[in-house]
């Protein structure tokens, strides 16, 4: 199993533009490593360059191979969702997962139209086109829009099968009401696209906690989803790592290669789909496509799993990546002190923001990406967030929405005792003393800024930086608090271009036969930043994507 090596150039690999790949290698394995007078060239002018760019050698020998019609990489919710519609379709499916569960984090999953927002009086049909540019807005417009628009169209039939499902397997759900999703009074728009939560049941938290879910009651995608799975004759094979696809001379994808221990097995399948997830757990693709991530990410709370598998494989066989810079998912939650970083809605309202001159230098009531990028050109790329007694009435009556409120389970009032009586909130009974532990902040000139931020305040209007007055909660009864807190990147969100039917691209914009992507394996959807007044579009683009992903697969593979 040998095959003649070609070149791969940089502008290609990363995005960038340039020629299509002819891919190679053994049995069809596809082959790019750049030429050596590439590498040469880039050294000279100085150019970094980057272990994962270069494909690795072709594997030689495997075990054993196997057939099946659709082979899904990844066993998340594009991958299991991709995996059920194919299965429904009468594929023979099997799912390549690399670690041994079923993997489902986040909340809050976005639809437009879907049945459950209908029944609490949530119908946003009319707009869709707002919600299309609502995305594309927060990319610069660099999105595009026949992908986006294929999750807008597509979104509620999608979360309806999924519910159903949920339901269907003992998992609760419920609507998410309006009033929890949109600050009436907000300087900007939100759209209540929450299509439905799961219902936090004792025993869910429960076993989730156990499992490690993030949050806790996330394994009811993973029960539910495996379960579906099993009935419909999905095999669902853990801890074994796609490694390369197959393909032969510009043709179609026509399997995959995965390691199982140290033995390697060839997968032969009319359909590939990559569902892999980002690459935040990667040093060198954080490097490449989020640049300064180094200086302005205080925690990334990707899963150690998520190494951009998909996204390498993909480009080895001659997709082509989304261009660089590339989205990520910026949450205003890294609390110092906190190695691991759960979500606490307390430490995120926006209280009174200093830097460490002891100035205010945003309006605090902004989207969380925004928020992020405000403290990251700030002195080491942080705040100082500051609020006093009245935060269990003041809080709450900011109104902030979705993972910012004060709801059940994300606020727990004993962890926020836990967290004051460890240090890791600040307290002191007075500001002088509150100030004295905030290390590295100008304490004068703070202690001014607060004095005139009080007398803001108590005039219920922000002249300095027009923050809704209900947002306008003083820094006058003790105890005083006070967090230093940067930005934790959740996830990455660039991936490798498709089309409007989740089918992957080359570089010359043309769809590769046989290979979708589908999650934040896939691109050509976010960009800058994430639009997070659409609540949910993320978990809502995988299921939908994958959904979509999985019936034109299975279409292919009963077709060929």
């Amino acid at each position: 199993m040998e095959g003649q090596k070609k070149g791969l150039s940089r502008r290609s690999f990363l995005g960038l533009g340039a020629a299509s790949v002819a891919a190679m290698g053994v049995a069809g394995l596809t082959g790019c490593a750049p030429q050596e007078s590439e590498a040469v060239a880039n050294a000279k002018v100085g150019v970094k360059t980057y272990s994962w760019e270069t494909e690795p050698e072709a594997i030689g020998s495997v075990e054993g191979a196997e057939s099946v019609d659709v082979v899904v990489v990844g066993a998340g919710m594009a991958g299991l969702s991709a995996a059920c519609s194919a299965a429904e379709k009468g594929a023979s499916v099997l799912v390549l997962e690399k670690t041994g569960i079923a993997n489902f984090r986040g909340i809050d999953y976005g639809a437009i139209g879907g049945s459950l927002q209908k029944e609490v009086g949530i119908d946003l049909t009319a707009r869709k086109e707002d919600v299309l540019q609502e995305v594309l807005r927060w990319g610069g417009h660099r999105g595009d829009y026949r992908v986006v628009k294929a999750w807008v169209d597509h979104s509620a039939e999608a979360l309806d099968w999924a519910a159903g499902m949920l339901t269907d397997h003992g998992i609760t759900v419920a609507p998410m009401p309006e009033e929890m999703q949109v600050i009436p009074d907000a300087w900007y728009e939100h759209f209540a696209t929450d299509a439905f939560q799961i219902v936090p049941t004792d025993d869910l938290m429960a076993e989730g906690a156990e499992a490690g879910y993030e949050p806790p009651f996330a394994i009811g995608w993973a029960k539910a989803f495996t379960a579906y799975a099993e009935e419909l004759g999905v095999e669902i094979r853990f801890n074994v790592t796609a490694e390369q696809l197959i393909r032969g001379e510009s043709g179609p994808v026509t399997g995959v290669v995965y390691k199982d221990g140290s033995k390697h097995y060839q997968v032969d399948a009319k359909s590939v789909v990559l569902a892999a997830g980002g690459y935040g757990a990667d040093a060198e693709m954080m490097d490449a496509f989020v640049p300064n991530h180094e200086e302005d990410i205080y925690n990334i709370t990707t899963p150690a799993h998520n190494t951009g598998d998909g996204i390498r494989m993909g480009a080895w066989a001659g997709a082509s990546i989304d261009p660089a810079p590339h989205c990520p998912m910026y949450f205003d939650e890294g609390v110092e002190g906190l190695e691991h970083m759960p979500s606490i809605p307390l430490t995120r309202q926006p209280w009174l923001y200093l830097n460490d001159f002891g100035e205010r230098f945003c309006n605090e009531d902004m989207p969380y990406a925004y928020v992020c990028r405000a403290h990251n050109a700030q002195p080491r790329h942080m705040k100082w967030v500051v609020w006093d007694a009245k935060w269990e009435t003041d809080g709450p009556a900011m109104g902030m929405v979705v993972c910012k409120d004060f709801r059940s389970p994300l606020h727990n009032p004993e962890e926020i005792q836990q967290f004051i009586e460890e240090g890791q909130i600040l307290s002191a009974d007075t500001i002088e003393g509150l100030l004295a532990k905030m290390e590295g902040i100008d304490q004068e000139t703070a202690k001014a800024t607060i004095e005139h931020y009080n007398e803001l305040c108590a005039a219920g209007v922000d002249t300095d930086f027009g923050k809704r007055a209900q947002c306008l909660s003083s820094i006058t009864e003790p105890p005083f608090y006070a967090v230093h807190s940067g930005t934790t990147l959740l996830i990455t969100l660039g991936g490798l271009e498709i089309d409007e039917n989740q089918q992957v691209l080359d570089a010359e914009k043309k769809p590769i036969e046989g290979l979708w992507a589908a999650g934040n394996c896939s691109g050509s959807f976010f960009f800058d930043d994430y639009p997070i007044t659409i609540s949910g579009v993320s978990h809502g683009r995988a299921c939908t994507g994958g959904r979509r992903a999985g019936q034109f697969a299975a279409d292919r593979a009963k077709q060929a």
